[in-house]
């Protein structure tokens, strides 16, 4: 099975980077996306947002900021064993310029 996502977003809010029980740094942030379809041969307004999380080294040599368009690609997982929320875990980042 395979559990990729590519997605064109904005980050639309950045938290303070907290750690783990472990010792792991994470960052927590909010993307939101924006985007024409085809659907059934008709366009559609896609619009969403996800939480998102940065782990590790990506974390801690974070340089984007609120309102960056940005290329992310990543896999979704359950936010904890309480929360099933799906939450991005993001593999691979860079700004987007286009």
């Amino acid at each position: 099975m395979d559990n990729r996502l590519r997605l064109s977003a904005q980050i639309k809010s950045l938290e303070t980077i907290r750690y783990t029980p472990a010792g792991l740094p994470v960052l927590h942030m909010w993307l939101s996306h924006e985007s024409w379809q085809a659907e059934l041969g008709e366009r559609y307004l896609a619009k969403m947002e996800i939480e998102a999380k940065a782990l590790g080294e990506m974390a801690l040599n974070w340089q984007y900021q609120v309102g960056d368009c940005v290329e992310i690609s990543g896999f979704l997982a359950q936010k904890g064993l309480r929360h099933t929320r799906s939450v991005l875990h993001i593999q691979s980042i860079h700004e987007n310029k286009g």
